[in-house]
């Protein structure tokens, strides 16, 4: 029993080192920070269109009508830090002076709010390794959503917890133990780990697990809550920004909380990317750049055929379960290697299916559009990773192989040069 317990610990902390090695890795090979420097110039940039879009919307809902200021007062008062209300009272004069504009300038406001979720999603997509991306009508759905999303939570989440604690039995007790202000000091971090969770989900073009998704948004929320209260620390107590800029002093202290802001949502999204990358035993045996196989492509073909027999098609997740023994951001990969040579097709709903007829192709035309090589005899890699029916082809192919290579190297050295000559 003791013994069973320490090899579990043991390999818990072994899984927790290689992952966070693994999670640095990655964040460091996709430039998470530089990442997260070009969305905090682009919010800052945007930041006026993004508010007169979200709370323009907000205020045209019959259930949210004359609600805008208080959400808006909530959202600065509980997720910036210290210099809340300033930034604000900046940020309402804009808006206001936005929402007199002629259509052409809200056309161009809108088109700018969307071009920063533009610049997300590309940040979301290359974070886990996607390139192919969704059709204009998709996109502008999932940007849509997004820009709604912040407000509605907040404003679905006040008045849900007004309805609550304003029941004859919530009060009753609330009296006694003061509910209602623990609940409400919990609500940012509620939200928060909410909103992260579905942008977690929604912006990537790929299937993304609920449960690592749920885990990225809440670890986010968690440094987001850290972040917050030691940025207030910070600017409570150092007056050099105030001492050079003056009354402006409010723009560089907002711009470093929008850039901290985001390297906290940009760590979020790592961790919920590597939890579906991550293989402990690959990165125990220390394969940090391993690619995908040909191996690898032939069970992703393999499986959707099956699938297409049964009259389904397959999720990238799905995919994987199957058996593939790439992490799940290859399989994206393969999937879009695939798609660009016609061999896949996306359903639009995450899902993949054959477009090509395989009794019209032969196992040539396969090689031929797989960028690797033939996995050797031998090779320990891969093997066991294909079925059995290839495993003897290649097996045939091989002896073939090294019948024709089996002459001396001199002799076809000698043959090079009289070609030469």
């Amino acid at each position: 029993m003791n013994i069973r317990y320490l090899h579990r610990l043991r390999y818990f902390f072994e899984w927790v080192f290689y992952f966070t090695r693994f999670f640095f890795r990655q964040f460091y090979q996709q430039r998470g920070l530089q990442i997260a420097s070009s969305l905090a110039y682009a919010t800052l940039l945007a930041l006026v269109p993004l508010i007169t879009v979200m709370f323009g919307f907000l205020g045209g809902l019959p259930v949210f009508e004359n609600v805008g200021n208080t959400i808006q007062t909530y959202i600065f008062n509980n997720f910036v830090p210290a210099f809340g209300e300033t930034v604000l009272a900046y940020l309402r004069t804009f808006s206001q002076k936005a929402s007199q504009l002629t259509i052409t300038g809200l056309v161009m406001i809108f088109l700018i709010a969307i071009m920063l979720m533009a610049t997300i999603d590309n940040a979301f997509n290359t974070i886990w390794h996607i390139r192919n991306r969704r059709n204009p009508v998709a996109r502008f759905l999932v940007y849509w959503a997004i820009l709604t999303m912040g407000p509605l939570l907040v404003g679905v989440g006040m008045f849900s917890t007004s309805y609550i604690l304003s029941l004859p039995a919530i009060s009753d007790v609330d009296s006694g133990f003061g509910l209602k202000e623990r609940f409400l000091s919990w609500l940012p971090f509620l939200t928060t780990s909410v909103a992260f969770t579905i942008l977690y989900i929604l912006v990537p073009n790929c299937f993304v697990l609920r449960r690592h998704a749920m885990v990225g948004g809440i670890t986010a929320a968690l440094l987001f809550e850290f972040a917050k209260y030691g940025f207030g620390i910070y600017v409570r107590n150092i007056a050099s920004f105030e001492t050079i800029y003056g009354t402006l002093a409010v723009v560089p202290i907002f711009l470093i909380w929008i850039y901290t802001s985001w390297v906290v949502l940009i760590l979020g999204a790592h961790i919920t990317f590597c939890l579906s990358a991550f293989r402990f035993s690959m990165e125990k045996r220390g394969r940090k750049d391993n690619e995908w196989s040909f191996s690898d492509v032939y069970q992703v073909i393999y499986l959707l055929w099956l699938a297409q027999k049964e009259g389904k098609s397959m999720s990238s997740y799905e995919v994987r379960r199957g058996g593939v023994k790439a992490p799940q951001y290859q399989i994206n990969e393969i999937m879009g290697h695939l798609q660009r040579v016609n061999w896949v097709q996306n359903t639009g709903t995450g899902t993949w299916i054959l477009s090509r007829d395989m009794d019209e192709l032969s196992v040539m035309d396969f090689v031929k559009i797989v960028p690797r090589p033939l996995p050797l005899e031998g090779d320990e890699e891969n093997q066991g990773a294909n079925p059995a029916g290839f495993e003897d082809l290649l097996s045939d192919y091989h002896e073939s192989l090294a019948k024709n290579l089996n002459v001396p190297l001199s002799q076809l050295l000698q043959k090079t040069m009289e070609h030469n000559n």
